[in-house]
This record gives C-alpha cells, sequence and structure tokens, in this order.
C-alpha cells in the first residue's frame, strides 16, 4: 500500500465529512485511512455511530478506527497512527481539509520518477492551498529534483515548517524512533527531526490540499518553544555547528513570519503583545549572527525580504496592526 492519511477528529462530524468524502473521491485506491477518535470513550460512540451510517460499507478495508478511552491530545493520536498505519508513506490530516482527488496518484507518480536505487525519497512537500484567504503555500526549495539535505543544506533553511505539507517514509519515521512529543505541539520538531535522517527530499509545485486557516486549539506558544528541541537535538548530534545557518535562518523566519501570521488570526490582543514580546526577546539573542547570515544576500521570499530590510519598522507596525 502506497498511502495512509492519518486523521486525529474530536467529534466535529462536519469537519471529517468534508475530510472523508474528499478521500473516497482518489482517482487511485493505493490508500488506507487511519482514524483517531480522541472525543473520549463513550459507551455509544457519537463518531463510530456516524463511521457505520456514512462508511464503512463504502471504504471498508480502507479504514482503520481506533478509539482512544480518554482523549489524549493530538501529537499522541499521531503517534499511534503512524505505529498502527501499513502504507510506505503517510500524509497527517488535519480534519476539515479537503484533499485534492488526484493527490494519491500524484503523490505515487513523483515517488517512483525522483527515487533512485540507492536513494529512496523519505520526505515529500508540496503545495497548500488555504480557501479562506485564496492564497497558496510557497514552496522555496528547488522542485523536481531529489535533494540530500546532508549535502543540499539548503534543504533545511527552506522547508515549510507544516506537517500537513508533507509526506513521510514510514519506515524511516518508525527505524529512527521520530515521534511528536505528547500533549503539546511539535510539528517543526517532527520534521527537523525526520530531515536529520531523510537521504532523499523531493519539493513539487502540485496544490494538493486546500486548508482553512482558523483560530487553533492549542497553546501558540508550543510552537516557539519547540525550536528548544530543535536545537538541542542538533547539537545533541553533534551537527548544530555544520546546520548553523539554516537552522538560525528558518527560526527566524518562523518567528517573523509564520508564528505572527498564526497570532494574527487568533484575533486576541492580549495573546498577541505577549507573543510579539516573545518574538523580539528570540530576535534580539540572534540578531547580530542573524544580519550575517549567508542566506539573507539571495533572498528568495519577497515578504520575509521586505521583513529583513526594516526588522524594527516590522515589528512596529505589526504592534499597531495586532496590539491596539
Amino acid at each position: 500500500m502506497f498511502l495512509s492519511f492519518l486523521i486525529v477528529v474530536q467529534n466535529n462530524q462536519t469537519k471529517l465529512m468534508n475530510t472523508l468524502l474528499s478521500i473516497k473521491e482518489q482517482t487511485s485506491d493505493d490508500y488506507e485511512i487511519v482514524l483517531i477518535d480522541d472525543s473520549g470513550f463513550q459507551p455509544k460512540s457519537p463518531l463510530l455511530e456516524f463511521m457505520n451510517e456514512c462508511f464503512y460499507n463504502n471504504i471498508g478495508k480502507q479504514i482503520q478506527v481506533i478509539t482512544n478511552l480518554r482523549s489524549q491530545g493530538f501529537s499522541y493520536g499521531i503517534n499511534t497512527a503512524i505505529s498502527i498505519a501499513q502504507g510506505d508513506f503517510f500524509m497527517i490530516v488535519d480534519e476539515g481539509q479537503t484533499i485534492h482527488k488526484t493527490a494519491v496518484a500524484v503523490l505515487k507518480e513523483k515517488v517512483e520518477t525522483y527515487q533512485v536505487e540507492h536513494k529512496k525519497v523519505d520526505m515529500l512537500e508540496f503545495r497548500l492551498h488555504y480557501a479562506n484567504s485564496k492564497e497558496k503555500s510557497e514552496i522555496w526549495n528547488k522542485c523536481n529534483v531529489l535533494l540530500s539535505p546532508k549535502t543540499n543544506k539548503e534543504v533545511l533553511a527552506y522547508v515549510n515548517c507544516s506537517l500537513f505539507t508533507k509526506i513521510f517514509r514510514r519506515n524511516l519515521i518508525l527505524q529512527k524512533n521520530i515521534t511528536l512529543l505528547d500533549y503539546r505541539r511539535t510539528d517543526t520538531f517532527f520534521i527537523y527531526n525526520a530531515l536529520v535522517y531523510t537521504g532523499g527530499y523531493v519539493a513539487i509545485k502540485d496544490v494538493l490540499v486546500d486548508y482553512e486557516l482558523e483560530i487553533v486549539n492549542y497553546s501558540v506558544f508550543d510552537l516557539i518553544k519547540q525550536w528548544i528541541y530543535i536545537f538541542n537535538l542538533y547539537r545533541d548530534l553533534n551537527l548544530y555547528r555544520e546546520y548553523q545557518e539554516e537552522l538560525e535562518y528558518a527560526f527566524i523566519r518562523f518567528c517573523l513570519v509564520t508564528f505572527l501570521e498564526i497570532i494574527s488570526l487568533q484575533n486576541n490582543k492580549r495573546l498577541s503583545i505577549k507573543a510579539i514580546h516573545s518574538a523580539e526577546n528570540k530576535l534580539e539573542r540572534r540578531y547580530k549572527s542573524f544580519m550575517k547570515n549567508k542566506y539573507l544576500k539571495n533572498l528568495k521570499e519577497p515578504q520575509f525580504k521586505m521583513i529583513v530590510a526594516d526588522i524594527k519598522g516590522f515589528i512596529k507596525h505589526w504592534k499597531l496592526e495586532n496590539t491596539k
């Protein structure tokens, strides 16, 4: 089997229906669905009733449903799903996402095209369409070529920090015991942990998923804190010096672009004040080093280029827009 779709759900049947219907429409049936019911055990689970009524007869053997006795959270659910999945690759799906009907076929064709006998594709990155903003996620790494993060170090600088833009080779993740940390969001830590062992990485321009950005149901500060784990991981493996500029570039971009964009979506002034102070503190410690970073000489991303040209001005403007 080529691909396992991994979904952690918390009893939002409307979102789940949207996602499952889109998967059901795939032009290739070389997939399975592993669904973790994290709504907490109930004698008569609404989710299981819903699955019985709508999907078991149509999808049948292509779906596994695991019910947690009590709610364990997203990270625990995904780790469980990875351990029981059967696909060569897995895609982590947020409930409510719409998977384009050619996604499985496109991903399988790309993997077969770009991997070679001595180097497998371990991670493949694709694009998302943000349905509520009509924008698309960008790919900044070189596309349609097999890259090795060990020699193509720029992969670590430019990789998208979202789990939802990737498929991963399952055996690699299991063999290296790569997991999300329980009871917190460490999506980016998972990606950078996987990159340590990734022999082959491919980025493609194809948009394969529609995703609606919205208020998150976890602590947004987990997103900043996880970078401590990333830096410590690379130090523990004696890789930090080798990849210092790549990690530094990715971290500062994450603070000034990804993190602050997520904060803006929360529409919470108190949260925004705390968040911008956190971002400023992180930046202050690395500002002098970052301004000498080799990746600033040829900035590919127009938005980040404008920010870097006047970081203090950007922060001042962001405060006016989000904290007043």
